[in-house]
């Protein structure tokens, strides 16, 4: 990983903490793969630069860490 993936990564996970924590596990109702990408370009463009696999995983990793599930 290069350094500006790792810190886009990082500011994007910290990003979707207050969304997550703010609407809870319906919040992940309305983030398919196709809806995700037009929600950042509104929201949190720059994270736009990062692959489908690694909006995935931060998606999973927002997932466990900020929801009861």
């Amino acid at each position: 990983m290069d350094a500006d993936r790792i810190k886009t990564r990082s500011v994007l996970l910290e990003f979707l903490k207050f969304r997550v924590l703010a609407a809870g596990e319906e919040f992940f109702d309305s983030t398919g793969l196709e809806h995700r990408r037009q929600w950042l370009a509104l929201v949190h463009p720059q994270a736009l630069d990062l692959s489908d696999e690694d909006l995935e995983q931060i998606w999973n990793q927002a997932r466990i860490l900020y929801t009861e599930c």
